[in-house]
């Protein structure tokens, strides 16, 4: 990759609050095309919406991507250590019973580190998730996950600056993507990798050759990190 296009990739990063969700990785973004990279797309479902705070994760979804092709799937739940209140229940159906037996989050987050190992993370609306999962190996006294992540909604709002919604739901709905199991971890996942490479297409159609410059040209780590404050 350019050294001029990293570095600046990297300047976005420096006004970021300390122990933002989105401090830089370990790993950079891989360089060429988009379409071509390693994806472990994911969701998260958990305890509320304040995982910054005490929510806590009780289920995690992903699938991996290869060439944008599905080369393999994770799903587990995951005992919160804590109740899960009716109205999280009521939203996305995981209720105290199912999470009795279930891996705790140090467990949980070690398989999916596993699983993601050597791909970019990418989740719709991917604030919320990046701080549920930084804030779960806080607290957990684990080594934050060391890839380098985008944001599906981040794309679709750099694609379609007047476009109001961009939820999970609209975007599929005008792709044509059916979403299966909507607001269960892993159907959350597969959408949104659906989603992502006909997002990737579009952004390779405008000119965008890697992922450092379609972070450059969205400010992908700085939008990123100013939703994140919210949760």
């Amino acid at each position: 990759m350019a050294g001029g296009v990293w570095q600046s990739w990297r300047s976005l990063f420096t006004a970021l609050p300390v122990g933002s969700p989105v401090a830089p990785a370990a790993a950079p973004l891989p360089d060429g095309p988009v379409e071509a990279q390693p994806y472990v797309v994911f969701d998260l479902e958990t305890t509320g919406l304040r995982p910054s705070l005490s929510d806590a994760i009780v289920q995690i979804g992903a699938v991996r991507l290869e060439g944008g092709v599905e080369a393999g799937s994770f799903a587990t739940l995951v005992h919160p250590g804590r109740r899960i209140p009716p109205v999280s229940i009521r939203y996305h159906g995981v209720t105290d019973a199912m999470v009795v037996d279930a891996p705790k989050p140090a467990e949980a987050l070690a398989a999916f580190r596993d699983f993601a190992a050597g791909a970019v993370l990418v989740a719709h609306n991917a604030a919320f998730d990046l701080t549920a999962l930084a804030g779960a190996a806080e607290r957990q006294g684990a080594p934050r996950l060391p890839n380098p992540a985008m944001c599906s909604m981040m794309l679709a709002r750099w694609l379609d600056p007047r476009e109001p919604d961009v939820s999970l739901d609209g975007l599929c709905g005008r792709a044509g993507l059916v979403i299966e199991h909507r607001h269960h971890a892993l159907g959350d996942a597969r959408a949104t990798a659906a989603l992502w490479m006909s997002l990737l297409s579009r952004a390779s159609a405008r000119g965008v050759v890697s992922l450092p410059d379609l972070a450059l040209r969205s400010r992908m780590a700085a939008r990123i990190a100013e939703v994140a404050q919210n949760f």
